[in-house]
């Protein structure tokens, strides 16, 4: 699984796809060295997303209180750049980690938090991981029907990509939650429903081992393999079952410690499910003995003991018993005491998140401030319309093909003589929505000052700007004013000048006023374009 890393110092890129290569490759430490590099770095758009595979990296390492602190600093730096995409992958990694530690509430609202930023942020790989996690939370949540739903939408998502490694992994987990569903259906005495369900667990099983095989990706391979044997030795097919564990070789050169004892104490389940005891002992005690955690032994622990109980062992049930108990303790006090350290980082986490928080509202609202500024330096107050300063902007770019027409309304310092400066702007503001709603969306009307207004129109010739003037004069005439007040009329006398007349919008602009003051001289109410006399 990889993600488009954007433009920067090539060593530094090159270096972190190498260490996402390693980490599809179940090579942690060797993906760690790499991203810590990339870290250590100051290209802050490369950082953030070393410090997630980092954040990752320490997962698989079991290394939960490490996954906490780093993430913590990992979503600061994600927070101050605006990187939502890494942001998601590392709150879906907390997730994990919270899952892991025995705290599944908050595990829950993590995954919510990391869906919710991944959808935000666009990207699909983000997505994809956030998905899948909460895939993976609602089965150890038992779950599974909701477990399968989203390993689906995972999935889909990984065949989007074209990442084969997520896309076998979240089919093996659907048919890790089949399976369960399986056992749930014979437990309640629907063998029928149990068998097809463990048949599409194996389906899937199959499916998922093809592509870890094709993608050379060993130890998804080992782990859909086991599933397989798991599901044929339920369906009473031990037989092959055992045939298939049998025909893995294993290789402690390319096996890490998990694996093998994965692969052990699934080989022992199996043959204790169909009675050969002696075979079972021996694989189980072969897997307590290559466990790479307390947590791997005592699991192995518990399946000895029964293996040792049911071939008639009572001695040895109750010593490898004793044993579980006393790793059961050693667990638990283990995991009281990261428990603490983790809500100690958790408690700073959310310091420092409200803190970011507090500063992106900060940093919004100055954003809105200075848009709102933006606005009303282009704005005229009073109509609404765009002011000069924006029609200048607009000219800058040039007036070729363009036409401008300046608008000015007829003996309007009448109007505010003899009704007052009220009616007077309540004139200017019904004028200005007239204007608007008579030209096209893409036309720029402005006041231009006082009583004139201007209308740039777009892609107009001479024929069509006239046309659009005259209509413009027509309709303010025919309006009915006495609205504002009983009697009163309003005219406005315009002059038209085109964007080709030339290349200085400045000049442009003249002829259209001296065009205007043409048409008020020959008695207003009247429009004057290029071909009018003076």
């Amino acid at each position: 699984m990889t993600r488009a890393l954007p433009a920067a110092a090539p060593g530094q890129a090159d270096l972190l796809q190498q260490a996402l290569v390693h980490f599809d490759q179940s090579e942690p430490l060797s993906a760690r060295e790499l991203a810590t590099t990339v870290a250590e770095g100051d290209d802050d758009a490369l950082r953030a997303q070393a410090l997630a595979l980092l954040v990752r990296c320490h997962l698989v390492l079991d290394e939960h209180v490490e996954v906490l602190a780093l993430a913590r600093d990992a979503l600061d730096l994600c927070w101050r750049i605006g990187d939502r995409a890494s942001e998601a992958i590392v709150h879906a990694t907390v997730a994990r980690s919270l899952l892991f530690t025995c705290d599944p509430v908050s595990a829950m609202e993590e995954i919510m938090t990391a869906i919710e930023v991944a959808e935000a942020s666009g990207d699909l790989t983000a997505r994809m991981l956030s998905t899948g996690t909460a895939g993976t939370i609602y089965y150890y949540l038992e779950q599974y029907h909701h477990c399968i739903e989203f390993c689906e939408r995972a999935a889909e998502m990984a065949r989007i990509l074209g990442d084969e490694i997520t896309n076998g992994a979240m089919i093996d987990t659907m048919a890790c939650a089949n399976m369960c569903l399986a056992e749930e259906a014979r437990a309640e005495g629907d063998e029928d429903r149990a068998q097809a369900i463990s048949g599409i667990a194996q389906d899937q099983s199959r499916e998922a081992i093809t592509i870890a095989r094709r993608r050379g990706h060993r130890r998804h391979e080992v782990i859909a393999l086991g599933n397989l044997a798991e599901s044929l030795s339920f369906s009473g097919r031990t037989d092959e079952a055992l045939e298939l564990l049998s025909g893995w070789q294993l290789d402690p050169a390319r096996e890490s410690q998990s694996i093998i004892t994965h692969l052990l104490d699934t080989h022992g389940s199996v043959c204790l499910a169909s009675g050969r005891y002696d075979e079972a002992i021996g694989h189980l005690r072969a897997a307590m003995a290559a466990a790479e955690s307390k947590n791997s032994k005592m699991v192995s622990a518990e399946h000895l003991a029964d293996a040792y109980e049911r071939n008639g062992d009572l001695r040895g049930a109750l010593d490898t018993y004793k044993l579980f108990h006393a790793l059961s303790k050693e667990v638990a006090s283990e995991a009281a005491k990261r428990s603490g350290s983790i809500a100690v980082v958790r408690m700073e986490t959310a310091q420092a998140k409200a803190a970011a928080e507090e500063e992106r509202a900060r940093v919004t609202a100055l954003q809105h401030a200075n848009q709102e500024l933006l606005r009303q330096s282009l704005e005229d107050p009073l109509t609404g319309l765009a002011n000069r300063r924006h029609l200048d902007e607009v000219m800058a770019a040039g007036l070729a093909g363009h036409a401008i027409i300046l608008v000015d309304v007829d003996h309007f310092k009448r109007v505010n003589d003899e009704y007052s400066h009220l009616v007077g702007d309540r004139v200017l503001r019904l004028l200005a929505g007239l204007l608007r709603s008579a030209c096209r969306a893409e036309d720029t009307v402005v006041r231009f000052g006082g009583e004139e207004f201007a209308v740039l129109l777009s892609g107009s010739d001479l024929a069509n700007a006239m046309a659009t003037a005259e209509r413009l004069r027509s309709e303010v005439a025919a309006h009915f004013w006495g609205e504002v007040v009983p009697d009163l009329t309003v005219t406005v006398s315009i002059g038209l000048a085109l964007g080709d007349e030339s290349i200085d919008p400045a000049v442009v602009l003249g002829h259209a006023d001296e065009r205007l003051y043409a048409a008020k001289r020959a008695g207003r109410n009247r429009v004057h374009g290029p071909t009018e006399t003076p």
